[in-house]
């Protein structure tokens, strides 16, 4: 079955529009709990954490 540049294109376009929706739905429900977990915890600080460094040891070649 032979399947013309256009049907192949329109197919690619397809499949962008369909990842750009669900991935731009992801995100906007994840801002979205996070927007409602700052109204419901205002007087609560952000917790912060810092990592002391880290040190990778490896064999040269």
């Amino acid at each position: 079955m032979d399947t013309s540049r256009t049907t192949r294109f329109a197919g690619l376009m397809l499949a962008v529009l369909i990842a750009a929706t669900l991935n731009g739905s992801l995100l906007w429900t994840f801002n979205a709990a996070a927007q409602e977990g700052i109204v419901a915890n205002p007087g609560k600080a952000p917790t912060v954490v810092t990592l002391d460094a880290v040190t990778i040891v490896a064999h040269q070649s």
